[in-house]
């Protein structure tokens, strides 16, 4: 299938496109690698995809970007249908567009039954326009996130914009992700909203796990890189997908939770120790793409099981969750520790303080440079002043944020 995704023609993608794998990581367990590149905004990243068969059911987790992968899920659909699949259940980690662009593929695959399951949490996620507007707007409170723009090629118009107007620059962004996002259709009308209320809690080991029963398996209301965010457990393989949870680049956005990230990847860690994890992906994790971004970026990993596909047996999960929980102390310890050496100071002066700290996960983030990746340290500064309750003032066209007393 030609490439007709949401940017114009991007020579030699789809090349790339066709290196992704379809691999069956369990019985039955279908994962659709996804894509990463060196230049976020001319070539969007897109899930990992995963299939899950549980009796006559077919549980799709995500649905990517790019036009390419509908064909591919429905490849594994009719041969599921022709093998006594009757039903079709669509779930996602998370709303955001490199999760749900091609949600309207479950009404192509000839099925009788079909469902649509979303946490109540995501409904305003999965309107892709309005949140990242809002993200964008509740940033304003913490800098001036349009300057963070490179003041170079096509991104420079919206940093000088940025520097003459806030309300300029916003207004000409919001208009770049209209056109981004035209003609997606997410079915988030159709879907079956999954209430906060409705939510149970299950023991696994010493770990409790707070989310909805569906089918066989658990999903897990982590509400970490998105307030509704889930995981999905199944108890079958031993197998967690922790989607966003576990990416390098959290937190991604404001309203990103980097203490639910670590708190989860600890929970994660303990279940996998306790032998309830055996089998463990995220949405992002793809030994196609990944290690050659890091090496274009001079990034060296904190541990080599970021660089495989899926973790495999205790210790592998186990060092996995470890890592990525690791890396998300490590970077608010940092936050915090380079405030608390210079004071009321912006996030720009904290993040240059930051900036020159030398331990590993600091050097990571600080290489996952925006906008060629999908990683701005700025954001991790303000979500750290944010989840500790940093007080702040205005002088002038600054926002001066003092250490606070419960970090």
């Amino acid at each position: 299938m030609a490439y007709k995704g949401l940017l114009p023609y991007v020579p030699g993608l789809d090349k790339e496109l066709k290196r992704s794998r379809n691999i069956e990581i369990a019985d039955d367990v279908w994962m659709l690698e996804g894509y990463i590149s060196d230049n976020f905004l001319f070539k969007p990243a897109s899930c990992n995809i995963f299939l899950l068969r549980d009796g006559d059911t077919l549980y799709i987790l995500d649905t990517g970007t790019y036009p390419s992968y509908r064909e591919r899920m429905l490849e594994l659909m009719r041969k599921y249908k022709r093998d006594g699949v009757k039903r079709l259940v669509l779930m996602l980690t998370q709303g955001h567009f490199d999760h749900a662009c091609n949600n309207d593929v479950i009404l192509e695959a000839g099925m009788s039954e079909w469902d649509f399951l979303l946490p109540e949490p995501e409904r305003g996620v999965i309107e892709f326009l309005s949140d990242w507007m809002n993200d964008w707007r509740d940033l304003e409170g913490y800098y001036n996130p349009y300057t963070m723009f490179p003041a170079r090629g096509s991104t420079a118009v919206i940093h000088l914009a940025g520097k003459a107007s806030i309300g300029l620059a916003r207004n000409m962004l919001k208009s770049n992700f209209a056109i981004l996002f035209r003609g997606v259709k997410t079915l988030a009308d159709k879907a079956e909203i999954l209430p906060l209320q409705d939510r149970v809690k299950r023991t696994f080991g010493e770990v409790e796990l707070e989310g909805w029963e569906v089918g066989r398996f658990f999903v897990v209301h982590d509400a970490s890189h998105t307030p509704g965010h889930v995981s999905l457990y199944d108890p079958e393989n031993k197998l967690m997908l922790s989607g966003d949870v576990t990416i390098e680049i959290n937190p991604a956005f404001l309203y990103s939770s980097l203490d639910r990230c670590i708190d989860y990847c600890d929970r994660y860690r303990r279940m996998a120790e306790e032998g309830y994890i055996e089998l463990a992906g995220d949405s992002h994790r793809t030994s196609t793409f990944f290690p050659s971004v890091l090496e274009q970026f001079g990034i060296q990993p904190l541990h080599e099981i970021q660089l495989a596909d899926v973790a495999r047996g205790r210790e592998e999960c186990s060092a996995f969750y470890a890592t990525l929980g690791g890396m998300y102390e490590s970077l608010k310890r940092e936050v915090l520790s380079a405030h608390s050496r210079i004071g009321e100071a912006t996030v720009l002066d904290i993040l240059e303080e930051f900036g020159a700290s030398q331990d590993p996960a600091v050097k990571m983030k600080m290489a996952m440079r925006f906008p060629e990746f999908p990683s701005r340290a700025e954001v991790l500064v303000a979500e750290v002043l944010k989840s500790t309750g940093a007080s702040r003032r205005c002088e002038g066209k600054g926002i001066l944020f003092s250490p606070s007393i419960n970090s």
